[in-house]
């Protein structure tokens, strides 16, 4: 949240919140419409929120919830990337 509050303004947090809010409500109906990350991890998918900004999440089947990994901008070194 320190990170948007020093470079984003009120209104564009505002926006991207309910972007992510509308992202994961949409994702609790039907949490396989993201794409996969991993073959080997058939649980661990991405979405697109935000033009450059993924949403990595992973289902957890048996218990009927999504947990949040990260959100990841995509101008960022894939060598940082891991999950």
């Amino acid at each position: 949240m320190e990170y948007l509050q020093e470079y984003w303004s009120a209104k564009e947090i505002k926006h991207f919140a309910q972007v992510v809010e509308n992202k994961i409500l949409l994702l609790s109906y039907q949490p396989s419409i993201g794409s996969l990350r991993n073959i080997k991890q058939p649980n661990i998918r991405q979405t697109v929120l935000h033009k450059r900004i993924l949403l990595i999440y992973r289902v957890k089947s048996c218990k009927k919830e999504l947990e949040i990994l990260l959100f990841w901008n995509t101008s960022q070194s894939t060598s940082k990337f891991k999950v």
